[in-house]
């Protein structure tokens, strides 16, 4: 009778715990397959529900935030203003980030540098001397903090194949920030909510 108690209690628990962290699951799994703008709004819409309803987790804000990203880059006659928004999200996120995290604030901060540099892409003559810098500094940020973080490799790689030579772009040294990214991309994400966005696209610029 005590091991069927202990069981059934032990059951309640997995399916509560599972019920409780499958919406977030779900959504990005959704998100590591979206490609298009609508599919982008409608998990952005989706994340910040689930910030609304978790007001302790980072990790909705961030997803959050990372959706209008996307968007930013995808739709650049909108990009300043999903960018402020994505901007918002993100630093919201960052303060429920626990103290210490250095892993968590990597990805943080790669967020942060890829919102300004979507801003850099909506109209690069007005605003790359502006947001460049900044995006820039993010992401050396980012880089300190988790060398191995494969979304700032890939970001690092990006800046670098659409920076023209001219002013520091490198196609040969971008390619080599693709494999490694792609490297660290391949390895098991630390839980199914871990940040895990940026394989396909990596994979694509190789």
């Amino acid at each position: 009778m005590k091991k069927i108690i202990t069981l059934a209690a032990a059951l309640f628990v997995f399916i509560t715990a599972h019920a409780q962290s499958s919406p977030l699951e779900g959504a990005v799994s959704q998100l590591n397959a979206a490609q298009t703008p609508a599919a982008y709004q409608e998990l952005a819409n989706t994340f910040q529900r689930q910030a609304s309803a978790d007001t302790k987790s980072w990790l909705p804000l961030y997803y959050a935030a990372v959706c209008n990203m996307k968007l930013a880059f995808l739709q650049k006659e909108k990009a300043m203003a999903l960018s402020a928004i994505a901007e918002e999200q993100i630093a919201r996120a960052e303060a429920l980030v626990p103290a210490g995290n250095t892993k968590d604030m990597a990805e943080i901060y790669t967020v942060k540098s890829f919102i300004e540099r979507s801003r850099v892409e909506a109209d690069p003559m007005s605003n790359g001397r502006k947001y460049g810098p900044i995006a820039g500094k993010y992401l050396a940020k980012a880089r300190q903090m988790d060398p191995q973080n494969p979304r700032a490799l890939y970001l690092d790689g990006h800046i670098k194949y659409h920076t023209p030579a001219l002013w520091g772009g490198d196609k040969d040294k971008a390619k080599a920030l693709f494999s490694e990214a792609m490297q660290h991309f391949n390895q098991p994400p630390a839980s199914a909510v871990a940040p895990q966005w940026g394989k396909a696209e990596c994979q694509k610029m190789l």
